[in-house]
């Protein structure tokens, strides 16, 4: 059998569906739902302390999940009820400095510099066009973008990287001039061209909390195809495409790339 990149992303369109109705899909739903609750409320809320507390979290982190002090959760909430929307006080910045440390100040000073979260945000997402980023990292930057509404963006880690090589994605919607697998960008390019060509038009339906319903289009928003590839690889959801890939489970196994060329 021959790989088709078409044949593919029909048979990934089919596996999102499947993700949605099987063991871990409330999960995922609560993701989608977050991201639509996230950008509501920076649309509506220029400091939104939910987008607060996500940047100060990547900053601890430097942008990986489960990293953050066994304390700082409990210091962090205690920070947000103390000073709620007074967190631009001198008294604020300096408590907020301490917590996340001094050789983390820099980044707590620049975020200050701009008169909302919100213009910090927008001009983050100027910068990561254009392959920059402050007060982030680049991980971090793309995850907290995402988050918040700027779904273009692809926070890659170690599991959407072996999906994108070994499915084919890789191979079939590479550039020449971007195509080095170890580059970040250039897998985030590649996904992105994948989901332009081979998944616009192909749809999910997210409920608002105000019960009102949202689709969003996964060609336009490679950013919430990755939170699906996330979730098909990740251990804590259905590790299949993990570190040792579960082919025989595989519902891509007929189409993907590797498993056609290693198991015939």
């Amino acid at each position: 059998m021959e790989f088709d990149i078409s044949k593919f992303a029909e048979e990934f369109g089919e596996t999102i569906n499947w993700m949605l109705r099987n063991a871990h899909s409330k999960k995922i739903k609560d993701d989608l739902q977050l991201f639509i609750d996230n950008k509501d409320e920076l649309g509506e809320n220029p400091n939104s302390l939910k987008a607060l507390d996500k940047i100060v979290r990547l900053i601890v982190t430097n942008g990986w999940r489960l990293r953050e002090p066994l304390d700082f959760d409990s210091k962090m909430n205690s920070f947000i009820g103390d000073y709620g929307e007074n967190f631009r006080t001198t008294e604020a910045k300096n408590k907020l400095i301490e917590l996340v440390g001094n050789r983390r100040k820099k980044n707590i000073e620049h975020l200050f510099k701009y008169p909302t979260i919100k213009d910090f945000t927008e001009n983050l997402y100027n910068l990561a066009k254009e392959g920059k980023t402050e007060v982030l990292g680049e991980k971090g930057r793309d995850n907290y973008l995402r988050d918040f509404g700027y779904w273009d963006r692809i926070p890659i880690d170690i599991h959407e990287m072996r999906f994108i090589l070994r499915s084919g994605i890789y191979h079939s919607c590479s550039s020449k001039d971007r195509s080095d697998p170890l580059e970040k960008t250039h897998l985030q390019d590649v996904l992105t061209g994948f989901c332009k060509k081979h998944l616009t038009g192909f749809k999910v339906k997210i409920e608002r909390k105000d019960g009102s319903a949202k689709e969003i289009d996964l060609g336009e928003y490679p950013g919430v195809v990755d939170i699906f590839i996330w979730s098909y690889c990740a251990e804590d959801r259905y590790k299949i495409c993990t570190k040792k890939p579960q082919c025989g489970i595989c519902n891509l196994k007929r189409v993907c790339l590797y498993a056609i060329t290693n198991f015939p």
